[in-house]
């Protein structure tokens, strides 16, 4: 047909007689078919053009000779059915309709002005009148170019007996039209055609709508993904309604349109129904639901991926719909199984919800069936899914409801409750302010005793060191609060010229921790006969205190220091290492053997021997002062401090005490600026030989 076509092209004189003469011809032989006849009257219009007498032809009658391999179908034929195999699919099909005009008392009244509405031709139709284009459809030049557009074709001057041909070009696949052509007079075919193009354009509006406001729901809620299920069902088929029904050739005018969002998207709108029901009846993903997705998935791809690859749809129309009717069939039986399995955890109200789902589920499958050529019917899915969205609305809004009633009502119990709280929060702040003052009141007396009590205290502190020849002293004390734990004493013996130096700490804080170190202080009172054996004075300590404790313990070192030899000895019980900090900078730690004083362990103290030389100093120290803490909570710890001390080693003892506290302090930074961590004491003696 190419090569003829192409001689047409060069000489477009014998082209137009070669055309007009096959019209003349193809007109003879469309005469001598028999056609369907309908008998019709303005009264009754206008009518549906069900059956068609049917040619099939390799050639275009219309720009080819008309040659011996024309096939006619003995029998009138529907064109509507659109799935199956079709074996005529490489032909041009001409359907031929006759149409004899009759009043209704029998006189022969026809209108001039007639019409003929045409549905969507998947593969394209031309309308011939009496084998003759009409001039208001196309023009025997641009007879190749069929349209497939939904459309009117006027029909002037209509005469007592017409004779009607629809030219269906060669597809391979399914090419029949949607519904029947009707015939009537002018006004009432554009009344047709625009009730259809308002139908549609109807029902796209109102599914993006709903789109557009369940999207706003789950935005809202999206704990919700039945929203998110049913906006997508409700822009599939905002999708694939025109594209279907052949409307959405008027946007895009290819044969991809109804390919990809008439058959591809009509076969994923079942995934879509079943999530939107796992959603709603709270359901398990299970294998069965999982594998009929899969199948619905296949059929989805089957047609766009066929009609890319060989542009046509012949396997589609041979196989595809029954296979489809079926997995759909499984699929609705399954789909019952959920709402009877599942009914009790439907999160919307079941009735409503399963009454729109039913709905929507049978006009799904009378039109699927339909579309197979059982029954006849049109596309009623979108009627029955407008059902289910007004039942899903309402269900949405019951719930809704019921959920703003119980609201209300938590509000009134809460206004309630409120005033209850204020009433009771008004008597709780008087008692609390009355609270307020007594304490405060108290709080000034508590706080003129600690201070009273911290000023005996620190009376029980060496008010100034004694001047000792061979020797220097000085001390730092700085309790957490008012009152400490801490405590330190020196005593000098001037016949022996022997110097003792003891440092306690005693465990807590405050006001008990202040009692029991006065207590201790008290044991010191004979300690000037154990400056020969300080171990021996530890165990006195233990012996004054047993039973006196209440469960804290006492930590503790003392030294003596022949001032004349420089022979020292030190005795621990628990207490930190006590520094010797030589003249040259180097640093010794001791630790005699000796646990904690605490009444329910008894113990031995050991004492341990260090010749002093001259410059050289001892240190000693209570734990909160390598217990001190950075911003970032890390300890200053034992080796930070003697790295203190070796930088400071040549400062007197006045001045490396405050050198220490100092370092302290800057260590400390902020936290420092409130409060101390913990008690400190620091206690440092110099051998001057």
């Amino acid at each position: 047909m190419k090569s003829e076509i192409e001689k047409f092209t060069l000489k477009p004189c014998f082209r137009i007689l070669s055309v007009f003469i096959g019209i003349l011809v193809f007109q003879n032989n469309l005469n001598s078919q028999p056609a369907p006849i309908t008998f019709w009257s303005p009264s009754a219009s206008p009518v549906d053009l069900q059956r068609w007498s049917v040619i099939h032809s390799i050639k275009d009658p219309l720009v080819d000779r008309p040659i011996a391999d024309q096939h006619p179908n003995p029998e009138p034929v529907s064109m509507t059915r659109i799935t199956g195999s079709d074996p005529w699919g490489k032909y041009f099909s001409v359907y031929s309709h006759t149409l004899k005009c009759a009043g209704s008392d029998g006189r022969k009244d026809c209108p001039s002005a007639t019409a003929v509405y045409l549905p969507f031709c998947p593969a394209g139709c031309l309308l011939l009148r009496k084998g003759k284009i009409s001039d208001s459809d196309s023009s025997p030049l641009s007879a190749q170019k069929r349209d497939a557009k939904p459309r009117v074709v006027p029909l002037e001057r209509f005469g007592e007996e017409e004779r009607l041909a629809l030219i269906l070009s060669p597809f391979d696949g399914p090419r029949g039209l949607r519904e029947d052509p009707i015939f009537g007079t002018f006004e009432e075919i554009q009344s047709v055609f625009l009730l259809k193009a308002t139908r549609v354009l109807f029902f796209t509006s109102l599914e993006l709508f709903s789109f557009v406001f369940f999207i706003f729901i789950y935005i809202r809620r999206r704990q919700d993904k039945f929203n998110l299920s049913f906006a997508l069902l409700n822009l599939s088929l905002a999708l694939w309604y025109p594209s279907y029904e052949g409307w959405g050739t008027y946007l895009v005018d290819s044969p991809w349109m109804y390919v990809l969002f008439g058959y591809s998207i009509g076969a994923f709108l079942p995934i879509l129904f079943h999530e939107f029901t796992r959603g709603v009846f709270q359901t398990p993903r299970d294998k069965i639901g999982t594998s009929l997705e899969f199948l619905f998935f296949i059929h989805t791809l089957w047609p766009s991926l066929e009609f890319g690859w060989t542009g046509g749809l012949s396997n589609f129309g041979k196989y595809a719909f029954h296979s489809f009717i079926v997995v759909l069939v499984v699929f609705f039986a399954y789909t019952i199984y959920l709402f009877v399995q599942f009914r009790k955890t439907s999160i919307l109200s079941f009735r409503w919800v399963v009454s729109g789902l039913v709905l929507v589920a049978s006009s799904s499958f009378y039109t699927v069936l339909s579309f197979a050529g059982i029954g006849r019917s049109g596309i009623w899915v979108n009627e029955s899914f407008l059902g289910l969205t007004l039942l899903f609305s309402l269900a949405l809004a019951k719930r809704y409801a019921e959920v703003f009633r119980a609201l209300e009502n938590s509000q009134v119990n809460l206004k309630l409750l409120n005033e209850s709280l204020e009433s009771k929060v008004e008597e709780r702040t008087r008692i609390i302010e009355l609270q307020k003052t007594e304490l405060e009141q108290k709080g000034k007396i508590l706080a003129k005793d600690l201070s009273i009590a911290g000023k005996i205290q620190s009376a029980l502190l060496p008010r100034e060191m004694p001047v000792i020849p061979h020797a220097s002293m000085a001390y730092r004390y700085r309790p957490m609060m008012e009152i400490g734990g801490d405590l330190l004493d020196v005593l000098y013996d001037s016949k022996s010229g022997t110097l003792g130096m003891f440092i306690g700490d005693v465990t807590g804080h405050g006001v008990s921790a202040a009692l029991l170190a006065s207590m201790v202080k008290m044991t010191l009172g004979s300690w000037a006969k154990y400056l020969q054996e300080p171990s021996a004075l530890l165990l006195h300590i233990r012996e004054q205190l047993e039973g006196k404790l209440d469960g804290h313990f006492l930590t503790a070192t003392f030294v003596i220091v022949d001032l004349n030899t420089g022979h020292s000895l030190i005795a621990n019980a628990g207490h930190p290492e006590c520094l010797v900090l030589r003249k040259d900078g180097k640093i010794e730690f001791y630790r005699p053997k000796g646990m904690a004083i605490y009444e329910s362990i008894p113990t031995l103290y050991e004492t341990e021997s260090v010749p002093l030389r001259p410059g050289d100093k001892i240190v000693l120290y209570t734990d909160g002062i390598p217990d001190a803490r950075n911003a970032d909570g890390v300890l200053l710890g034992e080796e930070n401090l003697a790295e203190l001390l070796k930088r400071n080693a040549h400062l007197s003892p006045e001045d490396l005490c405050d050198a220490v506290m100092k370092g302290v302090q800057s260590y400390q930074g902020e936290n420092f600026s409130h409060q101390y961590q913990d008690d400190m004491a620091l206690l440092v003696a110099e051998y001057e030989g």
